[in-house]
Order: C-alpha cells, then sequence, then structure tokens
C-alpha cells in the first residue's frame, strides 16, 4: 500500500461530538486522520457510534460539534464538497435500484466526472474483476443482496475519488466473490487510494488495513496499526473448538463473550491445554481444534467486550 504520512491528511475529524436531540451522544469527542493512500478500518459494535460519523463525514448530517476537512475543506461549512469527492457505499439499501448492473456501475462513473468511453471501459474492466458478467442485465431490483454488495462496491470505486468510504462491503456475498472483491481492495491500496472502511469481517480485512480505530460508546477506545494493536493479547495464544459433548474446561483457558467455541489462553500454558486436548479426544469428546496465534478478532473482542475468565468444573 501506498502510504505518505509526509503530507496533509486527506479527511480530518477534529473533536466530533453529536448529540441528537432525544439527549443520545452517538459521537463523544472523536478525533482521527487519513493520510494519502492509507486504508483505515473503523471497527465497533452495533450502536457504537460508527454510522452517525460516516453520515457525518458524507456531509450528510450536522455534527453538535468539532470540525471535518476533506482535503483540506470545511465539510460541516461545505457539504456538498464532501458528496462529490467521496465514493460511498452504505451498509443498507441504497438508491438507483431501476438500472441494471452494468448501468449502475457505468453512470456512477460518469456522475464522477468519467467521460462515457472511459465509463464503459472502467465498467467492463469492474464487471470482469468482481465475476459479474452474469448479472451485467440485471435490473438491480432483482439482483440478490450478494450481488448488489458487489456492484455498490464497483459503484463506489468506477471512478477515482478523494475519499472512497466502504461500510460493510462483504455483506452477502458468497466466499469466492468475497474474495475477489478483497483482492479489489488490494489494488486500490497498491495504487494509492485513501479508504475508510467499516467492517466487522476482521479475519479477511486484516491484511489490508495500515491503521485501525475501535469505537465503543461513540468514542475511539484503540486505535493503531494492526501489529502495535497486538501487544493487547500478545502473550496469548488462540485456541478454537469444536465439541461432541459437555466438556470440563481447562481452568487455562479464557473465553470470549463474543465468539463461542473460540478461548485464549497464555503461551506458558500450551502443554497443559495440549494434554487436556489430547484427553478430551481420546474420550470421543472433541470432534476439532485449532490453536493458532491471536487475529485482530481477539483484540476487537478483548476491548470491547473483555474476555471472562473460566473456572475450572467440578
Amino acid at each position: 500500500m501506498i502510504l505518505n504520512t509526509g503530507t496533509p491528511p486527506v479527511l480530518s475529524v477534529s473533536d466530533l461530538v453529536k448529540r441528537y436531540r432525544t439527549g443520545t451522544v452517538a459521537n463523544d469527542g472523536i478525533s482521527f486522520s487519513l493520510h494519502p493512500g492509507e486504508i483505515y478500518g473503523l471497527l465497533g459494535p452495533n450502536g457504537a457510534g460508527k454510522t452517525t460519523l460516516v453520515r457525518q463525514v458524507l456531509g450528510v448530517l450536522r455534527p453538535t460539534a468539532g470540525t471535518i476537512t476533506l482535503a483540506g475543506r470545511d465539510v460541516v461549512a461545505d457539504p456538498g464538497f464532501a458528496r462529490k469527492n467521496v465514493g460511498f457505499l452504505p451498509q443498507g439499501q441504497f438508491d438507483l435500484l431501476t438500472l441494471r448492473v452494468g448501468e449502475l456501475i457505468e453512470f456512477s462513473a460518469r456522475l464522477r466526472g468519467m467521460d462515457p468511453r472511459s465509463a464503459r471501459v472502467r465498467r467492463d474492466e469492474l464487471i470482469g474483476q468482481l465475476d459479474l458478467g452474469q448479472f451485467a442485465s440485471t435490473s438491480m431490483h432483482a439482483a440478490s443482496g450478494g450481488v448488489r454488495r458487489l456492484a455498490g462496491f464497483a459503484a463506489a470505486i468506477a471512478a477515482p475519488a478523494r475519499l472512497l468510504v466502504l461500510d460493510e462491503p462483504t455483506n452477502d456475498v458468497d466466499p469466492i466473490r468475497r474474495q475477489l472483491l478483497w483482492n479489489s481492495m488490494g489494488e486500490l491500496g497498491e495504487q494509492g487510494a485513501t479508504v475508510l472502511l467499516v467492517t466487522h469481517n476482521l479475519a479477511e480485512a486484516e491484511r489490508f488495513i495500515d491503521r485501525l480505530a475501535i469505537i465503543d460508546g461513540g468514542k475511539i477506545v484503540r486505535e493503531g496499526t494492526p501489529g502495535s494493536l497486538r501487544s493487547l493479547v500478545t502473550d496469548k495464544l488462540r485456541l478454537e473448538t469444536a465439541f461432541r459433548g459437555d466438556v470440563s474446561l481447562h481452568p487455562a483457558l479464557i473465553a470470549e463473550s463474543m465468539a463461542p467455541g473460540r478461548y485464549l489462553f497464555e503461551q506458558r500454558d500450551l502443554s497443559a491445554v495440549s494434554a487436556w486436548l489430547s484427553a478430551a479426544r481420546e474420550a470421543g469428546l472433541l470432534a476439532d481444534f485449532r490453536i493458532g496465534p491471536p487475529t485482530l478478532d481477539d483484540i476487537y473482542a478483548a476491548v470491547v467486550a473483555p474476555p471472562r475468565e473460566l473456572e475450572a468444573a467440578s
């Protein structure tokens, strides 16, 4: 990925607060910046304030306090600038469902200033890249959820933009085309695109993210590179299990409340946990298991839903 921290940020958010009339504070003093060529992950549970933040970056929701600048322009004062200069894939339903898949991609490229011939070339390139050929003439209204997501992703990246905001781009996408989408994401990074990526699919997104912020309760509770955040779980190993019946869990295991059947344990307990797994397998209680290093999923769980220590079963 081409990351240039020596130039002014593409997006700068400073002390952002959004308080609704009901008194609910959706964003509470959020600050971060995106540099040219950076893929920045925004992670957090439902209700954490991610959607509210994105809507303010796009200029469709006015903050209560704080500043947002895009390429040096004040988005709060000039929200139209953001709408013209940000490629956006929303998480849920989007407009233009009357268009066919190919038309949506081409139309989006034209809206961002591409000439007709270049827009058609880009349309065909993305249709091939994302394996959408058989759906090119399918109306967005009749397309499956996965095809809509892929078409929306293609529309968002169809023409160069100062910033790409992609909200859960792989939702409903089948595994094969999901990989094609991530490959396209990698190419965007190599080409120097600046991306704000909202996702729960941490295992797949991890290799593309330059930095990430974990947001919870309207605040950024952790920010850094994937490598720097690994320090939260650097002395642990990850265990994924599939049992055939009730099993007395080893006391060294730490259960992740967000992920049943997945545990963390200290590296020093590897021999003891391995012996326990062997005994469970010999007793016919263990269908499968996997031990490996912690991932971003584990970091995310440790920050927003601290794991709980397990008591040894009697």
